[in-house]
């Protein structure tokens, strides 16, 4: 008698298993698909962050590249124009080309 209630038990709890397993498979599976919607909407997001980040940088690079032309010209052209100054306090005429200057 105690077998045939152990087998009536073990089929009661057979069965509720393979209901909660069923239950549990479909809970997951629904998870996983709303993980994956919510995980890809979330690297759009930051693929776009990150092209942006990158963007202003190439921007300020670019930047940087220009201001410091920018001072170098700027740098020469000082020279240029004391250079020019100095020879022309000196008493030496300045020709650019055949013209002369002072």
């Amino acid at each position: 008698m105690t077998s045939v209630i152990a087998s009536i038990k073990d089929l009661i709890y057979s069965v509720f298993e393979v209901i909660f397993s069923t239950i549990k498979a479909s809970f997951d599976a629904v998870f996983s698909i709303f993980h994956s919607l919510f995980a890809s909407i979330f690297s759009v997001f930051g693929i776009l962050l990150n092209t942006a980040k990158d963007a202003v940088g190439a921007v300020g690079g670019v930047g940087k590249f220009i201001a410091s032309n920018i001072f170098v010209l700027a740098f020469v052209g000082i020279g240029i124009y004391g250079f020019l100054n100095y020879r022309s306090r000196q008493g030496r005429p300045v020709k650019v080309g055949n013209k002369k200057l002072n």
